[in-house]
């Protein structure tokens, strides 16, 4: 008897004409192998270009939901979200080629209890693990530190967040987190805050590195926001994360002059930038405060207990990686 769950792949789309005509078949392909079954959606997000007419011309088995306007990666997953009604979710970027058995590992360990997320194992066209591939970090007085990405086996990692780009989530539990919150809208961060709620509730995410996924060298955001915006983006909403995970103490002690040393160094730097993300964050504090309080209501590990419980899991595995 079959017993592997149907799925459901979403797709966000902004002006991503060319991408779906080339990497939609791709996906289909995979959907066809998987024993599961289940149905890809496309969600456009307000697009310009030529994106629906492909859609309809030339996938017509593809469900497709359009926005009238672009509301942001979020909301475009959201859309999809809301229209699954399966459990099992894939959320899968226009500019992500997938393997033609990606999906069935992800499944497999999404179907462990305490599992929130699934990540794909990302190659970059030159053929190395894209960096963030296994989001793996450490904290010292106040600050997240990435940490680099190993070669991988064949054994899974935890992480401490699954990329949006590339990842299998629970549709119950994104739901009852809220899915992504609108505090990080456009775009950037909110995959992070994600997974680290979902620690902080007492679920897992883990790096599968059975299921692979080709990462093109471009995509919508890239293609179509000015560099400045997207690197405000991430400024800002990093700033963000740590106002919203980091431990009260750190946060009021260490958290204030790391971010003035980051600033002025951005500053010498020439990115003048940073200074409207980090005044755009600060306008944000009752909301951030009234984000942390409901997290706190319902945590189970906080961020460096659940950064602990990884590190130690992992801790063999990085020493074969290393040997």
């Amino acid at each position: 008897m079959n017993t592997l769950p149907p799925v459901t792949l979403i797709i966000p789309n902004f002006n991503g004409a060319m991408l779906l005509l080339e990497n939609l078949p791709s996906v289909m392909t995979a959907l066809k192998a998987y024993p599961g079954g289940g149905r890809i959606v496309v969600v456009d997000d307000g697009s310009t270009d030529e994106s629906v007419a492909v859609v309809r011309a030339h996938f017509s088995e593809v469900s497709l939901i359009q926005h009238a306007k672009n509301q942001g990666f979020s909301e475009a997953v959201h859309s999809g979200v809301r229209a699954a009604a399966t459990e099992a979710l894939i959320f899968l970027n226009s500019d992500v080629v997938p393997e033609e058995d990606f999906i069935l590992p992800l499944i497999k360990r999404l179907q462990m209890p305490q599992v929130f997320s699934v990540q794909s194992a990302i190659r970059e066209e030159s053929g190395r693990l894209h960096p963030y591939c296994l989001t793996r970090f450490r904290y010292r007085l106040g600050t997240l530190k990435r940490l680099p990405t190993p070669e991988l086996g064949h054994e899974g990692w935890l992480c401490l967040y699954a990329s949006g780009g590339s990842m299998a989530v629970v549709r119950s539990k994104f739901l009852e987190l809220g899915g992504f919150l609108p505090i990080y809208k456009p775009f950037y961060w909110e995959d992070f805050d994600l997974g680290v709620r979902a620690w902080r509730r007492g679920w897992q995410s883990w790096l599968e590195p059975a299921s692979i996924v080709l990462h093109q060298e471009r995509g919508s955001i890239r293609d179509h926001v000015k560099h400045q915006r997207i690197r405000w983006a991430l400024e800002r909403n990093k700033l963000i994360a740590e106002g919203i995970h980091l431990p009260l103490r750190d946060l009021l002690c260490w958290w204030p002059p790391r971010v003035l040393g980051r600033a002025l160094l951005r500053t010498l730097g020439g990115h003048l930038g940073y200074w409207t993300g980090l005044f755009s964050a600060l306008s944000l504090g009752g909301e951030m405060s009234t984000i942390r309080r409901s997290i706190k209501a319902s945590e189970r590990l906080s961020l460096r207990k659940a950064l602990l419980e990884i590190q130690a899991q992992n801790r063999p595995l990085l020493e074969r990686a290393r040997s």
